[in-house]
């Protein structure tokens, strides 16, 4: 065995082929890998050797009014009394009625030998007044039984108008408003021909009165066209509005009801099929493990764990309701954003931004705004850069695994890079495989019989030509490496990109923003870094 280090891929096998010649395939077998210190180490073994490809382990007075009885024996005169006597006899029942009919009061004033009325007479005395609603029989009563005298007492209550019920939309699904979901959250779903929402009604209000019997005219409730409601691949059919496409339903910006077309695949069509290409949007409904392509014109949504060499380009988002593990060779290309509750051993490039429920572990990831990791919030291993920001609660871990995190990058050199590296990786994985094929049907060629050699001889042959071609996609790949050029990102330098960690980053972890970069040598806690920052922490160090 043999180990060949270095800072770059191209580098790796410019050596290969000064130790072992321009057909050094047909001599060993290749294995890429990233070290401690975050350097590319080529594994070389002899052909005929095993090779076992690296995995890693995948997270709410009443007032009283008191009137002055005004001291009614107060006369100037005997012969006066008598009259007075005669006068306040009997009680008094004042009636008020308020400013806008809607209560009325009774004040008693007792007399001085007829007492008190009865509860008829009071009734009396509010229909005399012209109190005709709203009338407090328990309160008649309890005026009368507990004699209460010179207070007002509310006794009637007019009735307010009731107000309407304006018409309004019965939605029959959890619609989408936005274009991401949250991990975890259910994609909505509907067929042809299904109800997405039904107009209710506006129901009137109802008529109120005064005390004085007046009635109080009730509103209307608002109406409204339900045509205005009805967006992309729906209909109107009486007071509903209805699917004409099966798809994913939304509301749209002008709050219009709209389904989105989408090709569902179910376990069955996953099972028949390998490769996938839709100009719209793709959903799938369980999970994926093996070899997968899907090429989506919009966004992808994926309903479960996706594991193994999964690669998924779309032109939107990609939603992934479970976990992306890569085992090294699984990649997600998006022009939006990319959400699942972890990321492991895979590349995720997206020109907006990566969202993580949980973790990202050995992992290559590339942001053109943002890389945030929620939950558990941990990042251990790998490379994770971004044009503005990464927030991470825990970076690294105690075991001082080499973990990159950058901000400021040039996006599209980064991406080409990833990317053709990744490519790298697959096809000498493929070459492997190849070399090792090849070497035992020369084995089994020996040993069976002279009719049967030629047919294994078309296998090796057709097996050396494949590994051929893939040696010349490799040299191809390795040369269009060569010429990436970095562009520095002025945009990003304006956004004054940061790393938030929330808790702490370990030693092992390098911090990059806009070029400059620390090496982190003694646990960091919770901090917002940008440039000014990292190089104060390097200024400690000198």
């Amino acid at each position: 065995m043999d180990i060949i280090k270095a800072k770059e891929i191209t580098e790796v096998f410019d050596e290969i082929e000064k130790r072992y010649g321009q057909t050094w395939y047909e001599i060993v077998a290749v294995e890429i890998q990233t070290d401690e210190h975050g350097e590319i180490k080529a594994v070389v073994k002899p052909l005929h050797g095993k090779f076992h490809p690296q995995t890693a382990h995948r997270d709410v007075e009443r007032v009283k009014v008191k009137e002055t009885v005004q001291d009614l024996l107060n006369v100037e005169t005997l012969s006066a009394l008598e009259d007075k006597v005669k006068e306040y006899e009997n009680f008094k029942v004042n009636v008020t009625i308020s400013d806008d009919e809607m209560k009325a009061f009774v004040t008693i004033i007792p007399g001085i030998i007829n007492e008190m009325p009865t509860k008829d007479e009071l009734a009396e005395a509010l229909f005399n007044a012209g109190v005709v609603f709203g009338i407090k029989q328990d309160v008649l009563e309890r005026i009368v039984n507990e004699k209460m005298t010179y207070q007002p007492i509310l006794v009637a209550e007019g009735k307010e108008p009731q107000p309407p019920e304006d018409a309004k939309i019965d939605y029959k699904f959890k619609f989408l408003t936005g274009d991401l979901i949250e991990p975890g959250e259910e994609i909505p779903y509907c067929l042809s021909g299904q109800i997405l929402a039904e107009k209710i009604p506006a129901i009137p209000g109802t008529p109120g009165h005064t005390v004085t019997g007046k009635e109080l005219p009730a509103r209307q409730g608002k109406d409204f066209d339900l045509r205005a409601f009805s967006g992309q691949n729906t209909k109107i059919e009486g007071d509903k509005i209805v699917a004409t496409v099966s798809g994913q339903p939304y509301i749209d910006e002008q709050g219009r009801v709209c389904v989105k077309e989408v090709l569902v695949l179910s376990e069955k069509e996953i099972s028949s099929q390998k490769s996938f290409d839709f100009p719209r949007s793709i959903m799938v409904n369980c999970g994926l493990d093996g070899n997968y392509r899907i090429n989506s014109g919009k966004d992808v949504f994926i309903k479960g764990i996706v594991s193994g060499h999964v690669e998924i380009n779309a032109s939107g988002n990609v939603y992934i309701n479970g976990g992306f593990f890569g085992r090294s060779k699984g990649k997600i290309l998006a022009a939006g954003d990319v959400s699942a509750q972890f990321f492991s051993e895979c590349v995720v490039i997206s020109r907006r931004s990566v969202y993580s429920n949980d973790y990202i572990m050995n992992s290559e990831v590339i942001a053109g705004k943002a890389v945030v990791v929620r939950g558990k919030g941990t990042i251990i291993g790998g490379k994770v850069k971004a044009v503005e920001l990464i927030e991470v609660r825990e970076a690294g871990n105690v075991s001082e695994v080499s973990t990159v995190l950058e901000v400021g990058i040039d996006f599209d050199y980064e991406k080409n890079k990833t990317e053709l590296t990744h490519r790298i990786r697959i096809l000498i994985d493929e070459i492997n495989e190849l070399g090792i094929l090849c070497h035992k049907l020369r084995e089994i060629y020996k040993s069976v019989p002279a009719k049967e050699q030629e047919k294994v001889k078309s296998a090796i042959i057709r097996a050396e030509l494949q590994r051929k071609e893939l040696i010349a996609k490799l040299n191809t790949v390795r040369g269009e490496i060569s010429k990436l050029k970095f562009v520095a990102n002025q945009e990003a330098l304006s956004k004054s990109p940061r790393i938030v960690i929330r808790e702490s980053c370990h030693p092992g972890v390098t911090l990059t923003i806009l070029g400059e970069s620390y090496k982190v040598l003694y646990e960091l806690g919770p901090r917002a870094l940008n440039l000014q920052a990292i190089k104060e922490l390097k200024s400690r160090r000198c």
